[in-house]
């Protein structure tokens, strides 16, 4: 997994609908949750809290690509969902980020789209940016806790 080193998060003032992301600063997938830095220390993503992981691919077929994992889970009372986020190179290494994810999280949680990476090595999604991924997924982030 790339190290993400800027951190992002829309404004939490925003409309509840707005997908609202967090980079993840050194994610490693343990048994427990998904470790990682918030705000340069440490922190932990249990596998419980997640209630939606969906990978997909971003980027042109012929230009760069990235593989990207969004963990969606609540962000706390009243604040609604968070999606945390990890990215792969595409090939081995997302493949094998994709197995671990499926073997961790709650069978209800887990995309096809990382079932497919996993099995595949391609996630069953696909979009040229992020925006378009994020504006889809929106629609699949639970209604309420």
């Amino acid at each position: 997994m790339r190290d993400a080193n800027a951190q992002s998060e829309s404004d939490p003032r925003l409309p509840e609908r707005r997908y609202r992301v967090r980079v993840l600063e050194r994610p490693e997938i343990e048994p427990c949750g998904l470790r990682h830095r918030e705000a340069g220390e440490p922190s932990l993503l249990s596998w419980d809290r997640v209630r939606l992981a969906i990978a997909a691919e971003i980027g042109e077929p012929e230009g760069v690509r990235t593989i990207v994992f969004d963990l969606i889970a609540q962000a706390g009372a009243d604040c609604g969902w968070l999606a945390h986020r990890l990215d792969a190179e595409p090939g081995a290494e997302a493949m094998r980020c994709a197995r671990e994810l499926s073997e961790r999280l709650p069978a209800e949680a887990c995309g096809p789209s990382i079932k497919s990476l996993a099995t595949d090595g391609i996630p069953s999604r696909w979009y040229p940016d992020l925006a378009a991924f994020e504006e889809d997924v929106i629609g699949l982030v639970p209604k309420s806790g």
